[in-house]
């Protein structure tokens, strides 16, 4: 009798398990509370999980997973595509393959986000077939799978279709991919349809497109950043917030105390990192708001680096509540108002020396790549596009994802 080298029941929890890890992946890949270090250490999770599902044979997977290949769960999917493209298999490789070229939705962002982990190897000429003829979702899938690993050519005529294409979720895409094109060192420089895409009825393609400006060192892009942002688009703000400099400290802060949302307001004062926030977050923390309080404290921190955390305590829940969402309501830290007080009052003159700060550290000038190393994954990209758009660039922008 053959004896089996698994145990089948737990094929289903490694699956289930990498479906849930590759959600927490493309969180932290722009999170503020993940370092480069704590991003390995959850791709070394992943991989124990692959692992675990690599014992079994090609088809006794390909039978539990393809399935997952064409459902409407993107982190399901990738799981499945992770894990076959990983088997290296004739049958599994071909059915990730054939299931990405007919794919859509959340089935096609979760095969996209496999293929982009997985080593390219044999699969790039089908997926640059792909990128140059296939409808217009796969082939911007195709095209981010390549620029993630770096085998786009930004040339690529249908890229250029890409970035004007009517579904926005397509042109978002294309925007993304061509960023990590051109942001190449030595790539050539191209001609990119930035007014369509900077004046895009959606958020997202104005987004990725401020972030191709940036991270292509376009140089009109600060002073076109400054003139929209004036008008309160919230993609500019956030741009501006990140890559402005100090004669722009007026119009973020003027924009932030215009924000009803407490988190929205502090986030885009800490992202900026101007030390002449602090007097203002210090005095919220002793708002009766416990969200502008509890967001406060947090964004002192952000810029400072010093813990202000005090008491923790619920948020306030609406009085139609039930009961159980009164017994979750989700607990916050509330700052210490008078220990941050204390340190504006002794420290305010080291910090307003410069104009940008982030988890205490000067950030206001060029730092070296090895710099970047105790900083977390959204500092570290802030920091990158703000020196690629100032011609000195010190890492690569982030994956796609």
């Amino acid at each position: 009798m053959a004896r089996w080298r698994y145990i089948p029941e737990l094929l289903d929890r490694h699956a289930e398990d990498l479906a849930f890890l590759a959600g927490q992946r493309r969180d932290a890949l722009q999170s503020p509370r993940h370092t480069l270090r704590e991003f390995g250490e959850l791709n070394e999770r992943i991989e124990a999980h692959v692992q675990g599902l690599l014992v079994a044979p090609a088809q006794t997977l390909l039978a539990r997973l393809e399935p997952q290949l064409h459902g409407d769960d993107r982190d399901e999917a990738f799981a499945a595509a992770y894990a076959l493209l990983r088997r290296e298999a004739p049958s599994t490789q071909q059915a990730v393959l054939a299931g990405f070229g007919q794919a859509s939705g959340a089935a096609l962002l979760g095969l996209r986000d496999a293929f982009s982990l997985a080593p390219l190897g044999a699969h790039q000429p089908a997926l640059l077939a792909l990128a140059e003829r296939a409808a217009a979702p796969v082939a911007a899938a195709a095209a981010v799978v390549l620029a993630n690993h770096r085998q786009l050519d930004g040339a690529l005529p249908r890229l250029q279709d890409l970035l004007l294409d009517e579904d926005a979720a397509v042109c978002r895409a294309a925007w993304l991919a061509a960023l990590h094109a051109d942001a190449r060192a030595g790539a050539p420089a191209h001609k990119r349809p930035y007014q369509h895409a900077l004046g895009h009825a959606s958020a997202a393609v104005r987004y990725a497109a401020w972030a191709a400006a940036a991270w292509t060192g376009q140089a009109q892009a600060l002073p076109l950043l400054r003139h929209v942002a004036a008008g309160d688009d919230a993609v500019a703000l956030h741009w501006l917030a990140v890559l402005g400099g100090i004669e722009d400290v007026a119009t973020v802060q003027r924009a932030a105390l215009r924000l009803d949302d407490a988190q929205a307001r502090c986030t885009l004062l800490s992202r900026f990192g101007h030390p002449s926030a602090l007097n203002a977050l210090v005095r919220w923390m002793g708002e009766d708001d416990v969200a502008l309080a509890a967001a406060s404290g947090e964004a002192f921190t952000r810029i400072t680096g010093i813990d202000v955390r005090g008491e923790r305590r619920p948020l306030p829940v609406p009085e139609q509540a039930d009961a159980f969402e009164r017994e979750m309501a989700p607990l916050v830290w509330l700052p210490d108002a008078d220990k941050a007080r204390t340190l504006v009052s002794e420290r305010g003159a080291e910090w307003i020396a410069s104009p940008r700060w982030c988890n205490g550290v000067r950030v206001d000038g060029p730092l070296p790549p090895d710099a970047l190393l105790p900083f977390d994954l959204q500092a570290r990209w802030d920091i990158g596009a703000r020196a690629a758009l100032a011609g000195r660039p010190v890492c690569s922008p982030p994956p796609i994802h």
